[in-house]
C-alpha cells in the first residue's frame, strides 16, 4: 500500500510539474506599416494584398510546399525564375514567373486559365480575409504590370537571369529599447502614410530579418547597418556591426511570425531631439558581385520610409 501511494504521489507531482505551454512561441506584435500605405504594385504590396491573404491559407501555399507565400522573401524567391513542377500538355512554361514576359509566366496562367489536368484556376478557395473575389481583375493587372516591368523585388532590384543567385532579402524591421524584446517602439501615430518609428534618445536595438535563397544565413559575410540623416550621406556613416548570435520572434512587414536574426545596438544619445535617421543594411552572401544594400537607391520612397527612425 505504501509503495502504491508513493507511486501515486510521485505521478501527481510529475503531472503538476509539466507545463503544457512551455513549448509555445510568443510572437511580439510590431507596429508595421499598413499594406495600403505601400507602393501599389510593389512586391511587398502584392504579397500583402494577394499572396498572403489569398494563397498562403492553411494547407495551401503557407510554406508547406512551393511557391511558399508565408513571407515576402520566400514568395519572391520561390516564384521568380523558378522552374515549374507541373505544366500544361504542350510544356509551354519553364518558369513560375519569367521576368518581362507575362504570357510565359505560369503564375499568370494559373490565375487566368484552367489548365487541363490541373487542380483548376487559382485560387481554389478564398478565405474570409481575402477580397480576391471583388478585386481579382485589378490584382491580376498589378501582377501583369509587375512581371512586365522585370519582376523586381520589394527594394526595386531587378531579377537576374534564370539560374542566377538572388541577393539577400530583408522582410522585417523593428526597434526596441536596448536589452528589451517585448515592448517595441511604435511609429508616429499622428502622421499620414508610413511614419518614422519614434525612439528614445539613448541606447536602442535595431532588429531585422535577413534571408537568402541559397547561402545559409550563418554564412553571410558582411552583416552591418548604417544610419544617416539624408539618404545621400551613407558613404559618410560609420558601419554598425550586427550581432548574429541572438534571435527574436516577432511580426514581419506583413504581420506574419518571423525570426529576426540580426540585432544592432546603437547609441542615439548624441543626436538632438527630433533628428530623423534613415537606416540601410548591408549583407554579402559571397555570390553577388557587390555587397547588397537594403533599402538602396532603386527603392521606392515609401519602402525607404519603412526603415526610418526619429529621436524623441
Amino acid at each position: 500500500m505504501l509503495i502504491g501511494m508513493s507511486i501515486l504521489i510521485w505521478a501527481c507531482k510529475k503531472k503538476e510539474a509539466e507545463n503544457p505551454y512551455e513549448e509555445l512561441v510568443y510572437v511580439v506584435e510590431i507596429d508595421n506599416p499598413d499594406v495600403d500605405d505601400l507602393p501599389v504594385g510593389n512586391f511587398a504590396w502584392l504579397h500583402g494584398k494577394v499572396f498572403k491573404p489569398t494563397c498562403a491559407n492553411s494547407g495551401c501555399h503557407d510554406g508547406t510546399f512551393e511557391p511558399k507565400f508565408n513571407s515576402i522573401s520566400s514568395s519572391y524567391n520561390s516564384l521568380v525564375n523558378q522552374p515549374v513542377i507541373s505544366n500544361d500538355a504542350g510544356f509551354t512554361f519553364q518558369y513560375r514567373v519569367k521576368p518581362g514576359d507575362v504570357e510565359a509566366s505560369l503564375l499568370h496562367e494559373r490565375l487566368t486559365n484552367n489548365i487541363p489536368n490541373s487542380s483548376g484556376i487559382m485560387p481554389l478557395e478564398v478565405d474570409e480575409n481575402s477580397d480576391w473575389d471583388e478585386l481579382s481583375n485589378s490584382y491580376i493587372t498589378a501582377i501583369e504590370t509587375w512581371i512586365a516591368s522585370g519582376a523586381p523585388d520589394m527594394f526595386g532590384t531587378m531579377a537576374g537571369q534564370a539560374g542566377s543567385d538572388f541577393p539577400p532579402q530583408v522582410d522585417a524591421f523593428a526597434v526596441f529599447p536596448a536589452g528589451n524584446t517585448t515592448e517595441p517602439y511604435i511609429r508616429e501615430p499622428e502622421g499620414q502614410g508610413i511614419t518614422p518609428i519614434l525612439v528614445d534618445n539613448g541606447m536602442v536595438d535595431l532588429w531585422v530579418r535577413v534571408t537568402d535563397d541559397q547561402t545559409p544565413v550563418a554564412s553571410i559575410a558582411v552583416n552591418e547597418l548604417k544610419l544617416a540623416e539624408n539618404t545621400d550621406e551613407f558613404n559618410l556613416s560609420t558601419p554598425v556591426l550586427f550581432n548574429t548570435s541572438e534571435t527574436l520572434v516577432a511580426e514581419d512587414l506583413n504581420g506574419s511570425p518571423a525570426t529576426f536574426n540580426r540585432k544592432a545596438t546603437v547609441d542615439l544619445s548624441t543626436y538632438p531631439i527630433g533628428t530623423t535617421l534613415f537606416i540601410r543594411t548591408y549583407f554579402d552572401d559571397g555570390i553577388q558581385t557587390t555587397v547588397t544594400e537594403l533599402p538602396n537607391a532603386n527603392s521606392n520612397s515609401l519602402i525607404t520610409a519603412i526603415f526610418v527612425i526619429q529621436v524623441q
